[in-house]
């Protein structure tokens, strides 16, 4: 079964490094076996970076230390790596089913893999918080991360919380002109860059509410904005199927947030999930 690979999963992160950092991590995924061997100071005089870069490169990518990311090389060493080459690549339109079945199965749960290495349980605790006394809880995405909205509203509803989500970013805009500093803004973005979303996180800045922001890993003008940040991996945004695993990482992230919500609430939540399951089951049987 495919595991945290780390070597793979800084190959994707290339991109968000800084200039000390980068050179970090092409030394790292040359020489993985003699950084296993190194110090800091070793590693820093080979790659010609700094030891504090070292260490920020380790946080960048979900690691605590530089104990930590030997440890994590030398799980990579003992990985086999899949008996099919083109498991994790371009999906192509020669692929039976049964390589596409095998690709999307596989690309997800490293999705799930690398967002656990990343994910703050402390950012959690400070979003379960924030959720937990909010006065009323606005949702919004755009596009897919839509989807993802609209699922984590559908969740708190059962557990009565006034929660609102428009699709339309006019009507969202106007239920942000409402907003107070008792009031929390969900956004989901993938990227952090979409403009309708940087647009509204300004306006719920202005009016004091606490911003909660589910993306992705990396730089983002969207994570300048948030007050509290739910991290997955950084996936490719494009055709090779990397939506799809975001979209599975942020709602595990989703999942995750909901259950801590279930505990804080007590044992009378489950009273209210079971109550709104019954209304919707009785409407379901009155239709029948």
């Amino acid at each position: 079964m495919t595991e945290f690979h780390v070597l793979k999963h800084i190959k994707s992160q290339m991109e968000a490094f800084t200039p000390s950092e980068h050179a970090v991590a092409e030394y790292v995924l040359e020489y993985p076996d003699k950084v296993m061997e190194m110090t800091t100071k070793q590693l820093a005089s080979s790659c010609g970076s700094s030891e504090a870069a070292i260490i920020r490169f380790c946080k960048r990518i979900g690691i605590n230390s530089f104990s930590g990311l030997k440890i994590e090389l030398a799980k990579t060493s003992w990985i086999e790596e899949p008996e099919n080459p083109e498991v994790n690549t371009l999906l192509h339109f020669e692929d039976s089913l049964e390589t596409v079945f095998s690709k999307v199965t596989m690309n997800t749960y490293q999705a799930i893999k690398n967002t656990e290495k990343l994910f703050s349980v402390e950012e959690l605790e400070r979003a379960v918080e924030a959720l937990h006394h909010a006065d009323r809880v606005y949702l919004y995405g755009v596009g897919g991360s839509a989807v993802v909205a609209e699922d984590f509203t559908q969740k708190i509803l059962r557990l009565n919380y006034l929660a609102f989500q428009a699709g339309d970013i006019h009507v969202q805009m106007m239920m942000a002109a409402n907003m107070t500093k008792n009031d929390v803004l969900f956004v989901v973005s993938t990227s952090g860059q979409t403009k309708e979303i940087l647009r509204l996180m300004t306006v719920a800045q202005e009016k004091g509410a606490k911003i909660i922001l589910l993306t992705q890993h990396g730089k983002s003008q969207a994570r300048k904005l948030a007050d509290i940040v739910l991290t997955i991996s950084e996936e490719e945004n494009n055709i090779r199927i990397g939506t799809m695993t975001a979209r599975i990482a942020q709602l595990v992230i989703i999942d995750a947030l909901f259950v801590a919500l279930c505990m804080k609430k007590g044992h009378g939540v489950f009273e209210q999930i079971v109550e709104t399951h019954n209304i919707v089951q009785r409407m379901k049987k009155e239709e029948d």
